[in-house]
């Protein structure tokens, strides 16, 4: 994969080049951001470049042994710490297979703490075929307390020929001593124009990928594989139903519907219920102040977005956005989901924030 494969994130894979080049990348690096905005992507291809054989200008050749063996999921030195099927007991190797094979269907809700005891054994030893070896723990924020804790030390006096890249959507989850001896990588969502752009590049018609963009909230992994049809319509329902909940409390008494609106059947249907209600609610917040209708992601809606900020108004509108963001941090543990849409729908209504 060459840089210019990756969708967005020019400025950032520029900086990590340099560093690259230089010989300063640190040894310790947190990737953050948004789910499917290209986090993997990019430490994936950050790996390529440090495990390559003729490094070209800051990036993998694409043709040496080490690369072949990349493509192909079996480089010795490349290793992944990934959530586990739940029926694994005791330890398991460390996988360096190919991260886009499909998953178990029975993972584990986190990354235990044996898995992280073997990545600091494998770190203290010297790499089998490149200058370095590389670890991705990915979801990073998968880790609980004591895992994270069991991974300080190697965080700390990493081994001089060891990288480790953590990958995170929800970095709060992570302990400050964790985050805070790694340089962070902050991802954000690609501007819509961009990523319909690059869609359009690759053989899309530019209306799909244009909704695409929009749909996806900026993020091109969940940009090519989202069932468009199926979000416009979602999409349209809880815009309909957050004008009239803004509009008159009255509308409140539809509160199990418009809450299960966001809910839907499945924890695949909840992340994408508050992933449109976020979008919306940014695009309220940004019509509202008077930014231009090309700042927002979902520009074929700008005349009702634009209603929406007003009943809401700038202030509010954003403190919505926080509230959700909030929130969908605390999805994996054990709360009551139709609740938590519930608060959000009474919070537009202009009850307190939950």
């Amino acid at each position: 994969m060459r840089h210019g494969d990756i969708i967005g994130h020019g400025s950032l894979i520029e900086g990590l080049v340099r560093a690259l080049q230089a010989g300063r990348l640190p040894h310790a690096l947190l990737f953050q951001g948004p789910e499917a905005v290209g986090k993997g992507t990019l430490a994936r291809w950050l790996a390529a470049a440090l495990l390559c054989e003729r490094r070209e200008r800051g990036e993998a050749c694409g043709e040496c042994s080490s690369c072949r063996r990349l493509r192909h999921g079996a480089h010795p030195d490349l290793l992944f710490v990934r959530r586990l099927s739940r029926k694994i007991e005791g330890n398991a190797p460390l996988n360096d297979a190919s991260p886009d094979e499909d998953p178990p269907p029975d993972l584990s809700s986190e990354i235990r703490i044996f898995q992280i005891r073997e990545l600091a054994a494998h770190a203290a030893f010297a790499p089998r075929e490149s200058r370095c070896r590389v670890f991705i723990i990915e979801p990073a924020d998968r880790m609980n307390l004591a895992t994270q804790s069991a991974l300080l030390k190697t965080l700390e006096e990493p081994p001089g020929a060891s990288f480790l890249f953590l990958i995170a959507s929800r970095p709060h989850q992570l302990l400050s001593t964790v985050r805070s001896r790694c340089f962070v990588v902050g991802f954000a969502p690609v501007p819509a124009a961009e990523l319909a752009d690059r869609l359009e590049r690759r053989g899309m018609a530019r209306a799909e990928a244009l909704a695409r963009a929009a749909l996806s909230g900026g993020r091109p992994g969940r940009a090519l594989v989202l069932d468009l049809d199926g979000l416009h319509r979602r999409r349209d329902l809880l815009l309909e139903a957050l004008l009239r909940v803004a509009a008159s409390p009255h509308a409140l008494a539809e509160l199990p519907d418009l809450a299960g609106a966001i809910v839907g059947k499945t924890d695949e249907d909840l992340e994408q219920g508050l992933d449109l209600l976020e979008t919306l609610l940014r695009d309220a917040a940004r019509s509202s102040a008077g930014m231009p209708a090309d700042s927002q992601l979902h520009a074929d809606l700008v005349a009702p977005l634009g209603q929406l900020g007003r009943l809401l108004g700038t202030r509010r509108a954003g403190e919505l956005v926080e509230a959700v963001e909030r929130l969908r941090g605390q999805l994996r543990f054990n709360i009551n989901r139709t609740l938590l849409a519930e608060s959000l729908v009474t919070a537009v209504a202009g009850a307190p924030l939950p």
